[in-house]
């Protein structure tokens, strides 16, 4: 997806600052930033938008299939309106190096950090969430429509 862009368009999708870790993760249900950042892929031509929905796939594939499939069909309608960013370098290879998924539903972060073990050695962090969907939250509209129904 990164290797896709062209040196303009790498450097509008950079970000300003890095991260410690994924910024949306345990303990950070919702807290998703306000602002979007990063590249908007409305700017950018068919296959290039065609590799963010392949990036996604190896997160949204967990779910069934009947669900995957309506996922990546909303966040693919959704393409034009999502923001994709980095910070360090874009080969995810060296301690630091970050991206970001980050549409009007999909939420995807990526870090290298140091391992634990061997702190020399890249060590993955990574986290898939939906701005819209986490944790229930169309089973949570579902209970209040039912308590408000009946």
């Amino acid at each position: 997806m990164l290797a896709s862009l062209s040196a303009e368009q790498l450097e509008s999708a950079k970000l300003a600052s890095g991260f410690d870790d994924v910024s949306v993760g345990p303990g950070a249900d919702g807290k998703f930033p306000a602002t979007k950042a990063g590249l908007k892929a409305g700017s950018l031509n068919k296959h290039q938008k065609t590799l963010i929905i392949e990036a996604m796939k190896a997160w949204v594939q967990i779910a069934d299939d009947a669900t995957a499939k309506k996922l990546l069909a909303s966040y693919a309608a959704e393409i034009d309106n999502t923001y994709i960013g980095y910070f360090g370098g874009p080969s995810l290879a060296n301690k630091g190096d970050y991206i970001r998924i980050d549409g009007p539903s999909v939420w995807i972060e990526f870090i290298c950090q140091p391992g634990a073990v061997f702190p020399a050695e890249v060590h993955y962090h990574t986290v898939y969430r939906d701005h819209i969907r986490d944790y229930g939250g169309v089973l949570v509209f579902l209970i209040n429509f039912i308590a408000l129904c009946c």
